[in-house]
């Protein structure tokens, strides 16, 4: 059980083989998918589709889904990034979201969507901060104040 099932997923993925492939793995999961490969079409299934959570890619050729990361925040619709870079490869106001670190496995997929969807969706950061925080946290040990784990 992962925790997922019967989730309506959107995933944002330009390459054909890999979108395949998570498509595959989310299925697998037990979840309903939508798949969108570029921009325009990811932004429409955003706006209007019911999702209860989002995989985006963070590259589409030449340009990004930030688009789609602000719409789902407006919709307060949870989501993930997945690249290769991890989260250094973030623009600095989407680090605080989580990163899936491609290539990526169906495990590693589950485990991150089940705890994004058990925990409180990001918000987005104030505009003098420059950082938008996740409020998933994991607790640390001792005084240490609770961090954010992206991996």
């Amino acid at each position: 059980m992962s925790g997922v099932e019967g989730r309506r997923i959107l995933l944002v993925e330009d390459e054909s083989l890999v979108a395949m492939l998570a498509e595959d793995m989310l299925l697998d999961l037990g979840c309903e998918v939508v798949v969108a490969m570029r921009l325009e079409q990811a932004l429409a299934h955003a706006r209007s589709q019911p999702l209860d959570l989002a995989v985006l890619d963070v590259n589409l050729g030449e340009t990004s889904s930030y688009p789609v990361a602000d719409l789902l925040f407006e919709r307060g619709i949870p989501f993930v990034f997945a690249t290769g870079y991890g989260s250094a490869g973030l623009d600095t106001p989407y680090r605080g979201v989580p990163v899936m670190q491609k290539p990526y496995q169906q495990r590693q997929l589950g485990a991150l969507l089940h705890h994004v969807l058990t925990c409180e969706a990001p918000q987005k950061a104030q505009a003098h901060t420059g950082v938008m925080p996740c409020l998933c946290r994991f607790p640390t040990h001792g005084n240490e104040p609770a961090q954010f784990r992206a991996d």
